[in-house]
């Protein structure tokens, strides 16, 4: 009986060890090929921020062939920033693009939030229909929209202002989608149990409902806060006022720049636009899948 135990311990530890060294190598190969995806996706990066640091010059000449001087500045020069805060006024442009993002940004959620609720958790006449013309605003591509858009702009006066840039993407038809979606996936016991307490539709709303969709509101932050900082068509086109101008307009501009483009600027105010979108994606990350999960969009 010894014997038939010892060997049958033999049989089934010999596969178990197969097993963990399958386990092992597939790990391994997975390590590689997501250290590989990530090194291709930081590249970019890598490259933006090192060369913000060198002269327009180094910037070409290390270009090609690749080497580590493409990534690293032999002569490392903040003169890239100083220009850009001097000469070039990147400061005024970088307030003026979270002016307008920030107002788009609060705008598009005081919409997305009461539309939302009432298309998840109200019961009136035409709510499907009206719901389904607000969904094919989403299938309209901009380009095609931007005369309408310029001339009622226009005829308003919105041109060159502020509110010109933010007002006609406030109504965003995936924010109003998405926080129905999280509106309707509350149980229907608390909206029923605010409704016997006597609580009218506001007060759910405010008591019940927001709290309920904050990871929704978190998500829709940050996707609203990326579509409007790098907005770039429509502020070139509604904006004829340079001090009003947001960075993304003016940056493009520096590829022009007397015919000689000044690549370490561009590289310096990319680098500058792309620290608050990092700050504000590590801070809501948690939120974003919650909110995404909540609202069945993954």
């Amino acid at each position: 009986m010894l014997v038939k135990h010892e060997t049958g311990a033999i049989r089934t530890a010999v596969p178990a060890a197969r097993a963990r060294r399958r386990r092992r190598t597939a790990r391994s190969a997975q390590s590689v090929v997501l250290s590989v995806v990530a090194f291709l996706f930081a590249f970019p990066i890598l490259w933006m921020f090192t060369s913000a640091f060198k002269g327009t010059k180094a910037v070409v000449e290390d270009a090609f062939p690749l080497t580590w001087k493409s990534f690293v500045p032999a002569h490392p020069t903040m003169a890239n920033l100083a220009r850009l805060f001097t000469d070039l006024h990147f400061g005024r442009d970088f307030v003026n693009t979270l002016i307008v993002s920030v107002a788009q940004v609060a705008l598009t959620l005081v919409v997305a939030t009461l539309a939302g609720y009432a298309f998840g958790r109200l019961r009136f006449r035409g709510r499907d229909v009206l719901f389904a013309a607000t969904l094919l605003g989403a299938f309209v591509p901009v380009e095609a929209m931007v005369i309408p858009m310029y001339g009622v702009a226009k005829h308003l006066g919105l041109l060159s202002t502020y509110p010109g840039i933010f007002l006609p993407f406030a109504f965003s038809p995936f924010a109003i989608y998405l926080m129905r979606q999280s509106f309707r996936s509350l149980p229907d016991e608390t909206f029923e149990a605010a409704k016997l307490d006597g609580a009218g539709i506001l007060r759910t709303f405010w008591h019940v409902g927001l709290p309920g969709v904050i990871p929704a509101l978190a998500s829709l932050v940050l996707i609203q806060f990326i579509n409007s900082w790098s907005n770039f068509f429509w502020p070139l086109i509604a904006m004829q006022d340079p001090a009003k101008q947001v960075a993304q307009v003016t940056m493009a501009g520096y590829a022009d720049n007397a015919n000689t483009p000044l690549y370490g600027e561009i590289f310096a105010a990319s680098t500058l636009l792309t620290v608050p979108l990092v700050f504000l994606a590590l801070g809501l990350q948690r939120y974003y899948v919650a909110g995404m999960a909540s609202s069945g969009l993954k």
